[in-house]
């Protein structure tokens, strides 16, 4: 891989990476597991929609819920922070220290009068 170009001047320096493709991205969707209780002491159950997974967007294939793509846990596990744009859109992280932006859809409903 070529090496970052550097840019330098008196006050500071600066150099660009190449984008690389994030080691933790989830390559399988995770089975969906419930959480429950507080750190350290969780509760895990599976879902019961049987077969419920978790795809990359981090919603549950059968259930809706919210969970993390990664893990597949969801439940008292994630935290959430809104973030300030137009857009209605939130980070979301998992205590398995994985992290996603989620998009809520807005639908708009148009009617002839």
């Amino acid at each position: 891989m070529p090496n970052p170009i550097v840019y330098t001047t008196e006050e500071n320096a600066m150099s660009t990476a190449h984008h690389l493709r994030a080691l933790h991205e989830p390559a399988t969707s995770p089975r969906h597991l419930k959480v429950t209780g507080a750190g350290p002491a969780f509760g895990f159950e599976p879902c019961e929609d049987v077969g419920c997974s978790i795809g990359i967007e981090g919603t549950a294939s059968s259930c809706g819920r919210i969970a993390c793509p990664a893990c597949g846990c969801g439940g008292t596990n994630l935290s959430t922070i809104e973030l300030v744009d137009s857009l209605t859109r939130l980070r979301v992280r998992c205590t398995c220290g994985y992290s996603w932006v989620r998009s809520e859809r807005v639908l708009y409903g148009l009617s002839h009068a």
